[in-house]
């Protein structure tokens, strides 16, 4: 059997279904790990599945991206590992690591049955991808969850596809960056603070409907000049200084939302309980109602009040994408989250005559 699984490799790079298919039918193993001893500690771990996930055609190429689907669905009907992690690095540790979902994420999440194909065959929803970074300058390591990519290009319905099955709302996306020359980077977020700073109001409607945390605490690294010019460019030297001065913020969504003037967002996120008091933190504190400076608008949406008599004065932008949002709800049985806003806009959504 393990004389067959090299040529599974090479069919699965070649996307050729009818000797993989073949292959399979006379024994060999589609959840075979192709894991060979590198240079110095070098990765190079791999299986059919991920060789195949690699060579996805041009989306306008019709006819081999059929094929290619075919391919990965023969693979995991012969039981390949979806939550099997393919690892490429070097000598130095730096590379990056992902599962096999996490590798079909991108065509996955504008494609709800390719999608739910890996859900079926066991995909993970709180897959993460990790990369490390480690060169002489820098040393570094990023993790982003599977649900942070969907939410990322505003697929609303491959986010609920995720939540559905499980995946956290709340999870963090983290990066840690260490850099000789003081471009360090300190980042954590969620879902929804990344949906906040897309300034995407359906995708924040969504995550609120299925219960995101608010009030979550968004961290991130500023880089502002450094005044103070540096006798040498070795980063090693002494006396040397960096051009930058990192500024370790520490926001909510709230705070996104006005610093980025969105009024209408600033409205939703009040209106599902977001809390106005926390100051917003990067070195100095500010108020919500210093942010808002002398705009109007934003102060008035930050003094927002949703109530059934008022529900028509609110934008309609908003109505829309809680509407959206509790529509999907609905569809999927969830709970309506115990805010002024969810429970106002499900009674004007229901339909007349229901209690």
């Amino acid at each position: 059997m393990g004389d067959l699984n090299r040529p599974l490799m090479e069919a699965a790079a070649a996307l050729d279904l009818p000797v993989i298919q073949d292959l399979l039918k006379r024994g060999a193993d589609a959840r075979f790990i192709d894991d060979p001893e590198g240079v110095w500690g070098s990765r190079a771990r791999k299986g059919p599945l991920h060789v195949a996930l690699r060579q996805q055609p041009q989306r306008d190429k019709t006819e081999e991206l059929a094929n290619w689907i075919s391919v990965v669905r023969t693979l995991l009907e012969a039981k390949a590992d979806v939550n099997e992690v393919s690892i490429n690095s070097d000598w130095r540790g730096c590379g990056s690591e992902a599962s096999a979902f996490d590798m079909a994420m991108p065509f996955a999440v504008e494609h709800g049955d390719f999608l739910e194909l890996f859900l079926q065959h066991g995909a993970d929803p709180n897959t993460k991808r990790y990369h490390e970074v480690h060169s002489m300058r820098t040393d570094g390591r990023t993790e982003i969850p599977i649900l942070h990519e969907a939410v990322k290009v505003g697929q609303l319905e491959a986010v609920r596809t995720l939540l559905d099955h499980g995946a956290a709302v709340d999870a963090y996306a983290k990066e840690q960056c260490f850099n000789e020359r003081g471009f360090n980077r300190n980042e954590e977020e969620t879902a929804l603070h990344l949906a906040a700073m897309n300034g995407d109001l359906a995708m924040c409607a969504l995550l609120l409907a299925r219960g995101a945390n608010v009030n979550a605490i968004c961290k991130r690294t500023e880089h502002h000049a450094n005044p103070v010019e540096s006798p040498t460019d070795d980063p090693r030297s002494e006396g040397f200084v960096s051009s930058v001065i990192c500024k370790e913020v520490e926001e909510t969504a709230l705070h996104v939302a006005l610093r980025s003037k969105h009024s209408e967002l600033v409205t939703l996120l009040r209106c599902s309980g977001a809390d106005a008091m926390p100051l917003r933190r990067d070195g100095e504190s500010t108020s919500c109602v210093e942010l808002c400076g002398d705009d109007e608008t934003l102060i008035q949406a930050l003094q927002a009040e949703w109530s059934p008599e008022k529900h028509h004065l609110f934008p309609a932008e908003v109505r829309e994408s809680v509407k959206t949002a509790l529509l999907i709800a609905q569809r999927q049985k969830w709970p309506v989250p115990e805010t002024v806003l969810f429970k106002v806009c499900a009674m004007f959504a229901a339909p007349e005559g229901s209690g």
